[in-house]
């Protein structure tokens, strides 16, 4: 009877348990030029469900599992002006974790599979709920086009001028690939995690977490090595110039950057700060776009406020927030040309070249958790404002885009 109201399994022996979140929200935004509302689902912690399990060999050995799914459907990552209904373009399930691991409990885990890299998450770390809010740029507008002088789209997007590596992931952060990575046992709130995948890129990061007298302290820093394209084709990953060419099925790429984030939380009043700062170096981008262009991208965000249960049924957290991102010269989604090589799409004029893009982003936000169904409503507006250096003239270099997204996340 209770194996009939209850997820089965195939044995006995391995634990699974079923778990994962779903995240729709409002966005409101503003080019400029255009507005309107889309319903979404929220790709600062977009909707996804996961099998995780486990299985004890013995008094020191175990052995476990992670299979998640992510689901795509609105993504406010992917939108754009010319999307015609909330479901849009790229919809789609895709796979975020397919890993197993092994572990003694004195050594640490050995993960192999699809997974988190060492990095992953190294500029993420924030002790608030803070569902609006982080690093990442391009979570709402990224596939919003920019506009020329005339009002007209353009096919460069904000994810183009945010982070010229055109992939979803901020500088100095990691990502999920196919890879072996082992995390260490914590010794002294002291964690470090190293991983190596594909052919060839390798990762490592330390993370420290502690309590003192009231005081709670988080953070992270990792370095991260890239000597193949994992951009190419569509794949995860930063998109590095690539001088061998597209054709040639092997890559010639040499990016390398370095992640650090950190938050501290006096726990009585729930004042809290959050800071993360990123830096990538592209080797190879003079080589490719010529001299002029920028081969280095730096990121850096700042956010403070306050976390307390004011109401008895979960923790508000409210804050303001501000960040600044210099990208360096355009890539297409090869690793192998200026953003010129960007195919005009949706009624957008031709893509254009450039050589750096400086955006400011700045917002508010707030959270209100629900402990008793596990889930949390929030709010929050961000002014994104970019100067595009070294485009045409026809392009509009001084651009602003405005978004409000409400909306709610429930974990089961």
């Amino acid at each position: 009877e209770l194996e009939a109201t209850t997820a089965r399994k195939g044995n006995r022996k391995v634990k699974l348990t079923v778990s994962g979140q779903v995240n729709e929200a409002i966005m409101f935004w503003d080019d400029g030029t255009e507005s309107n509302a889309y319903v979404v689902s929220n790709n600062m912690a977009r909707t996804r469900f996961r099998f995780t399990g486990d299985a004890k060999i013995n008094n020191d050995w175990s052995a476990g599992y992670l299979l998640e799914i992510g689901v795509r459907y609105a993504n406010s990552g992917n939108r754009n002006q010319t999307t015609e209904r909330a479901g849009g373009e790229a919809n789609a399930l895709d796979i975020r974790h397919s890993a197993w691991w092994v572990e003694r409990k004195d050594l640490g885990r050995i993960w192999v599979g699809e997974t988190s890299s060492a990095t992953d998450g190294i500029t993420e770390i924030n002790l608030a709920n803070a569902i609006t809010g982080g690093i990442d740029a391009s979570a709402w507008q990224g596939g919003f086009f920019l506009r020329n002088t005339a009002g007209s789209l353009n096919a460069l997007t904000w994810n183009n001028v945010t982070s010229s590596q055109a992939g979803a992931w901020g500088v100095g952060e990691g990502d999920r690939n196919n890879i072996v990575r082992y995390v260490s046992p914590t010794l002294h709130g002291f964690t470090f995690s190293a991983a190596w995948g594909e052919d060839d890129q390798w990762d490592t990061a330390l993370r420290y977490a502690g309590e003192f007298n009231g005081i709670r302290v988080a953070a992270g820093i990792g370095y991260r090595q890239i000597n193949d394209n994992f951009g190419k084709n569509g794949g995860d990953g930063p998109r590095c110039a690539d001088l061998s060419g597209a054709a040639s099925g092997q890559s010639a790429v040499d990016c390398n950057s370095i992640g650090l984030s950190g938050s501290v939380m006096h726990v009585p009043t729930g004042l809290y700060v959050h800071g993360a700062w990123g830096q990538l170096n592209d080797d190879n981008r003079k080589a490719l776009l010529g001299a002029a262009a920028k081969d280095e991208e730096t990121s850096w965000y700042f956010q403070a406020g306050i976390e307390k249960n004011h109401f008895g049924i979960g923790k508000t957290t409210f804050f303001g927030e501000y960040g600044e991102y210099e990208a360096g010269a355009g890539l297409n989604g090869t690793g192998t040309a200026s953003s010129a090589g960007i195919a005009a799409s949706n009624g957008t004029t031709a893509g254009v070249a450039f050589s750096s893009a400086d955006t400011k982003v700045w917002g508010i936000g707030l959270t209100q958790g629900i402990d008793a169904a596990a889930m949390d409503l929030y709010i929050g507006y961000k002014n994104f404002e970019v100067d595009v250096k070294g485009a045409p003239a026809t392009l509009k270099a001084k651009q602003e885009f405005d978004a409000v997204v409400m909306g709610a996340i429930i974990r089961f």
